[in-house]
């Protein structure tokens, strides 16, 4: 969805086709994200849990600032799990009135902790910050079946920006060439004859920066897993793609 801040700034400003197009570009990331957090399969027209997240996922794009440095999927994500659990928890407190009422007992016990105990923007700032937590402590795990640590990132860093755009290049197109990249995820070894063929970038450079290009492309390939990190990355992907 390399196109989606285009159609997104375009549906903030009132452009109903482009907000129809990210709907739709973004329907298998509202079922995606909306099963995993309901942790069971989920279908179309069958399951309600979908109905209230594509709802949540069209007011979240009204509701998206920018300035609070939190990705728009990001945001989105905390929107679709906000609505849904107050979802399933309103079904909950229905099915606990259903019980009452036969035991005698219909006292309400449901309260959304969102809107009673907390503001939505207090929410927002601890949710962000929690998965920000997960995804680095998941990107660790991730970096660590290559035998990569975030230290190993820092002493590998290229220093000069014309090193690093070229590295960044290679990790892209990486993550872009499926067979590569099935390659790397399968022997855990960067395919420097291939990727060098692809790149026109020299063996020894792609050597130097193994360790790099394996954590970008990484990144790039699972930025759905890991929306706060890629979006570091957005800069350097608009630049890769302007070329």
């Amino acid at each position: 969805m390399e196109n989606l801040e285009h159609l997104l700034a375009l549906a903030r400003a009132g452009d109903r086709a482009a907000r129809e197009t990210l709907l739709a570009e973004c329907r298998p990331f509202v079922a995606r994200v909306t099963a995993g957090f309901c942790r069971r399969h989920l279908e179309w027209g069958l399951d309600d849990e979908l109905s209230i997240a594509f709802i949540a996922f069209n007011e979240a794009i009204d509701r998206y600032q920018e300035s609070r440095q939190v990705p728009f999927l990001a945001f989105a994500r905390l929107m679709i799990k906000s609505r849904v659990t107050d979802y399933l928890r309103k079904e909950g407190r229905m099915a606990a009135r259903r019980v009452g009422s036969l035991n005698g007992d219909g006292e309400d016990i449901y309260v959304n902790p969102v809107e009673s105990s907390l503001a939505w923007q207090d929410y927002l700032a601890r949710e962000a910050a929690r998965e920000r937590e997960e995804e680095i402590k998941d990107y660790a795990g991730l970096l660590a079946e290559f035998q990569i640590s975030f230290a190993d990132l820092v002493r590998c860093a290229p220093r000069h920006q014309d090193a690093r755009n070229i590295l960044l290049e290679v990790a892209h197109r990486l993550a872009a060439e499926e067979s590569l990249f099935q390659c790397l995820m399968k022997t855990k070894k960067l395919p420097l004859k291939e990727l060098s063929v692809l790149t026109g970038v020299h063996r020894k450079t792609l050597e130097r920066g193994r360790k790099y290009i394996i954590a970008i492309a990484l990144l790039w390939r699972h930025c759905q897993d890991f929306l706060y990190l890629c979006h570091y990355l957005k800069p350097a992907l608009k630049e890769i793609e302007a070329k």
